[in-house]
């Protein structure tokens, strides 16, 4: 059963991405000037700056790449996520999170990490090829890269959720 939900909400998120990289560049712009704009009237009402309305503009226009950026590591960690959830609940006799594995074991879960950090790419690169017929959208192999940064975060973080201690004795 959770196998079967876990595979929709992927199907979905797919789907997901595939609405926003279905904007065309004006409409995409502007939800992502928007979101820009709001965190920038967040940071002045936190950090009780007072600025204009020309400063918030301002300092909008120049967090959009990074907002953009962040929107597309996002959707990639997230589809990692529930690929890698989706593969562990597949393979149940692959224990994710006991320690003391066989090394086959061990290299089961390196493999279950690895195709659902590639199948993530993948829809990446096809995501990318999409955007070549939105109008104003390019499809660009550094937007699949920054996908896939995104998409080994997501791993990373359900490693770190799992293992903190490994990871804390090695700092």
């Amino acid at each position: 059963m959770k196998k079967r939900v876990i595979g929709i909400l992927i199907v979905l998120w797919m789907a997901v991405i595939f609405l926003f990289s279905a904007q065309s560049a004006v409409k995409s712009s502007k939800v992502s000037q928007s979101t820009a704009y709001r965190i920038a009237e967040w940071q002045n009402r936190v950090w009780k700056q007072k600025k204009t309305e020309q400063e918030l503009t301002a300092q909008a226009e120049r967090m959009q790449f990074a907002v953009r950026k962040g929107a597309h590591m996002s959707e990639y960690a997230v589809l990692s996520v529930l690929f890698l959830l989706y593969f562990m609940e597949c393979s149940k006799e692959v224990s994710f999170f006991q320690k003391n594995l066989s090394s086959e074991t061990k290299r089961r879960r390196r493999k279950i990490m690895f195709l659902a950090w590639g199948l993530t790419v993948c829809y990446a690169a096809t995501d990318e090829i999409h955007q070549l017929f939105v109008p104003g959208r390019a499809g660009r192999i550094s937007d699949v890269c920054i996908d896939g940064i995104g998409a080994l975060a997501g791993i990373l973080f359900i490693i770190f959720l799992h293992f903190p201690a490994y990871f804390l004795k090695k700092i």
